[in-house]
């Protein structure tokens, strides 16, 4: 894995996914003369809930009035934490609907905790479970586009209607209603709610496969690697997660994917709440902080916040009233203390700390978004709430922080690989000197003296035996030579890479009597500095060698091109081929690959049994 993560491809991918459908259009308008527009009548409101509510005739003067519909952060506003049930009433006349063959209810973004009523007769719910579910968010919340038939019978052509709808408000989600909301032909309204649908399930279905995606990766690197680095932590985080977005989600609404109520609250309120302590606990072992007692106490608190009772109904709930704000605490705690760390940090500097602030970044955006009302427009765009984004990212931000450390050990083996490799140059470097100038000169001495002793002696026997001498010598000064350069060609210093090439060749065939030949696409010089034309040339020496002896070869091609800072290095022999998964006493191959990576390029081995062997090194 590069340095490129897949946690920060992951993350770019989400941030541009947002910004891109959080713009598109997300539906069509209502068409003018078709339909009846709800939204541009008065609507009535009144918090608390009677069934009384429903009847047509009930007296709703008292209600307070209200532009459009109202919501369930409005409502929590007007009446406090302790108001989840509201109802709303609109009047309308019959006489104002256009010519409808089959009426329908259309509205464009409704979630779950809904019952409506048609003049006192109850014509559609959405998600509203009956007792002992009543009040319970027991089912998936996410907005979606909704089409209601309306029986022929219940609406009044010629006289007064009353829409009644009964809400109800999960302690941290609101009941969104957002428009068009309007009485139109049931046709013409499934065809404009289709198109929103399938928005808002690619819309959803691209943040699970984010969050999954970022899931799997923690995963596969936290099973690989042996690093104690709390990444663990963060697989557990995204387990306690994954019920809640996946049941709680518009795909999984879209396909009918559900739970019984009894576990779903558990599934995805009372896991998702206790990710805090997997998330708190991996935040603190990457940034290096011991977190004492605040740790234990979240622990605890989360425990038992599934048993804070609400007396009169609903105490299967997880999170409610009082409950919910004890939760919102330590949520913002936890949050707090993470960015808290992740700062403190950052000022040493410490690069660990970036990934972390730039996900909490995220976090504090989305709470700023839903405190500023943004989240109910982001609810409406999308059908779902700035938390199904800003939370994946933060996971991201976490995973990506959490492999840093195993980028950083690689980076560091890198280095001390390189730095081997370097110090083994500099050792062959200083062998082949000490050759050249040290045995090579004494024996160059030794020739001389011998020759000049040959002169001093014209006897056939003695001559015969200097001159064998001398040969033995010259033999061992050529092998002495050829040894030095091998150790370390100085005229890759002198002349490049290409005439080095070209001398190396030479040797071969008059020393091997192979045919190498050597197609340079530009004949000038290569262009590299002297460390990365030693790498090159110490590939094509090995390459060469492999063909030799393993490969016994009798033609060899090398052909080298360059473009700019890319090049295509190709050394191609005709010999037996060889396979490159056989075990192998000998570090060629392992070192042929570990400078083609100094080198920041590729290096592919292609043997073909019988054929011969092609050896490609590419940037």
């Amino acid at each position: 894995m590069s340095q490129i993560s897949m946690s920060q491809i992951s993350m770019s991918l989400a941030l541009l996914l947002s910004v891109f459908f959080l713009f598109l259009p997300t539906g069509g308008q209502a068409q003018s003369g078709r339909a009846l527009d709800l939204t541009q009548l008065p609507v009535k409101l009144m918090l608390g809930d009677d069934p009384a509510y429903a009847d047509p005739d009930f007296a709703d003067d008292d209600w307070k009035h209200h532009d459009v519909f109202a919501i369930g952060d409005r409502v929590a506003r007007d009446g406090g934490l302790e108001v989840r049930f509201y109802w709303q009433r609109i009047h309308f006349d019959g006489a104002a609907l256009p010519v409808l063959a089959k009426p329908a209810l259309h509205i464009g973004v409704l979630v779950s905790g809904n019952i409506l009523y048609l003049n006192g007769v109850e014509f559609a719910r959405v998600a509203m479970q009956e007792k002992p579910f009543g009040g319970l968010d027991a089912g998936n919340d996410k907005g979606m586009p909704r089409v209601f038939a309306i029986p022929p019978n219940l609406l009044k052509q010629d006289g007064k209607n009353v829409l009644a709808i009964r809400s109800v408000r999960g302690a941290l989600n609101a009941s969104i209603l957002a428009g068009p909301v309007e009485i139109t032909e049931e046709s013409t309204a499934l065809s404009q709610s289709h198109g929103k649908t399938l928005f808002f399930v690619l819309f959803n279905s691209l943040s699970l496969f984010v969050f999954f995606l970022a899931f799997l990766v923690t995963l596969i690197v936290w099973l690989v690697s042996r690093e104690t680095n709390g990444l663990g932590w963060l697989v557990l985080t995204f387990l306690t997660l994954q019920p809640h977005f996946i049941f709680n989600s518009s795909l999984a609404l879209f396909l009918g994917l559900s739970v019984s109520p009894v576990i779903f609250p558990f599934l995805t309120a009372n896991l998702a709440a206790l990710s805090l302590v997997p998330m708190l606990e991996f935040s603190a072992r990457h940034l290096k902080i011991k977190i004492r007692w605040y740790g234990r106490l979240l622990q605890l608190a989360l425990l038992l916040l599934p048993f804070i009772p609400e007396v009169g109904s609903d105490f299967l709930f997880p999170i409610r009233r009082i409950d919910s704000l004890i939760w919102l605490v330590f949520l913002l705690l936890t949050f707090t203390l993470i960015t808290w760390w992740a700062v403190r940090r950052a000022l040493q500097p410490d690069r660990r700390a970036y990934p972390v602030i730039i996900g909490a970044t995220a976090i504090w955006i989305g709470a700023a978004l839903g405190l500023a009302g943004g989240d109910q427009w982001f609810y409406a765009k999308t059908g779902t709430s700035s938390g199904d984004i800003t939370v994946p990212l933060f996971l991201i931000s976490l995973a990506w922080a959490g492999m840093q450390p195993l980028f950083e050990a690689r980076a560091r083996l890198a280095k001390a690989q390189s730095e081997v490799i370097e110090a083994q140059e500099y050792e062959r470097r200083r062998i082949a000197y000490d050759i050249h100038d040290g045995v090579g000169q004494w024996l160059s001495t030794i020739k001389l003296n011998l020759q000049m002793l040959q002169g001093q002696h014209r006897d056939g026997s003695v001559a015969q035996g200097v001159a064998d001498v001398v040969c033995h010598v010259d033999a061992a000064i050529s092998d002495t030579r050829r040894i030095a350069h091998d150790l370390s060609p100085a005229m890759i210093e002198k002349q490049g890479l290409i005439a080095a090439m070209q001398s190396h060749a030479d040797v071969i065939r008059s020393r091997a009597g192979i045919n190498v030949r050597i197609e340079i696409e530009d004949e000038q010089e290569s262009g590299f500095d002297a460390t990365s034309e030693g790498h090159l040339y110490r590939i094509y020496q090995e390459a060469l060698q492999n063909a030799i002896k393993h490969g016994r070869a009798t033609d060899i091609r090398v052909s080298f091109s360059r473009n700019g800072n890319q090049f295509h290095f190709m050394i191609k022999d005709n010999g037996t081929g060889f396979d490159t998964n056989a075990p192998s006493e000998g570090l060629g191959l392992a070192s042929m690959h570990r400078r083609a990576e100094l080198l920041d390029a590729t290096l592919d081995v292609k043997p073909v049994a019988g054929k011969g062997t092609e050896v490609v090194v590419a940037r």
